[in-house]
């Protein structure tokens, strides 16, 4: 099993609106193969922080999620709502 953490702050003005972006596509993701669980969290309502918690059966499964056009698309609608890098950790759990 693989788990994917991500932490980030989008930009004032963008939270809500990645929200609403990452709802959307979490749809799709959820019913891809090898996908356990696809998860947004906020630190609270003023916050922008979120985190995102992700389960995959394998890295092959994570990998081909990250291939799909619809994640492509989300990545490329959304990249620039964000200033600061993402903290991104991957766990392979035996």
């Amino acid at each position: 099993m693989v788990i994917v953490e991500v932490k980030s702050t989008p930009n004032a003005g963008f939270k809500k609106k990645f929200l609403n972006e990452f709802n959307k596509v979490a749809i799709t993701v959820r019913k891809e193969v090898g996908c356990l669980e696809y998860e947004i969290y906020q630190k609270d309502f003023e916050s922008l922080d979120i985190f995102i918690f992700e389960r995959w059966e394998s890295k092959e499964a994570l990998d081909a999620h990250l291939k799909t056009n619809h994640m492509l698309a989300f990545f490329a609608k959304t990249e620039d709502w964000f200033d600061l890098e993402k903290e991104l950790t991957v766990y392979e759990v035996q």
